[in-house]
């Protein structure tokens, strides 16, 4: 994997909620649990959940550029078309919804309560 590359998700991750480590992630798209996109100044890593009554592709993980980020859109997009998904779902910061491209909804918002 590009240094480059690395380093963005290395830094994605650190503003995450600790989730998953960097070395999580790799074994995670090793193993086809995760996918990968990426160009030149982004990247774009999912996940499809399979639910009782949906199928969808949930993005886990964005970092770079904001018009690189959009030019992996329409990539992502048609992948979960063509994995059958019914709808992409991706969360983030509330500085995303600035930015969002036409067709994204705010469905809801998420609060977090920290039990330690």
């Amino acid at each position: 994997m590009k240094d480059w590359l690395v380093a963005r998700i290395e830094k994605a991750l650190a503003h995450g909620l600790g989730t998953h480590t960097f070395d999580d992630v790799v074994r995670a798209l090793a193993a086809g649990e995760f996918q990968i996109f990426h160009n030149d100044g982004a990247v774009c890593i999912t996940e499809i959940k399979q639910t009782p009554r949906k199928k969808f592709l949930q993005i886990f993980l964005v970092a770079g550029r904001l018009q690189d980020l959009k030019a992996l859109q329409p990539e992502v997009l048609q992948f979960g078309r063509d994995q059958g998904c019914d709808f992409v779902l991706g969360g983030g910061r509330m500085g995303w919804q600035k930015v969002a491209t036409p067709g994204w909804d705010k469905q809801w918002v998420v609060h977090k309560y920290d039990l330690s």
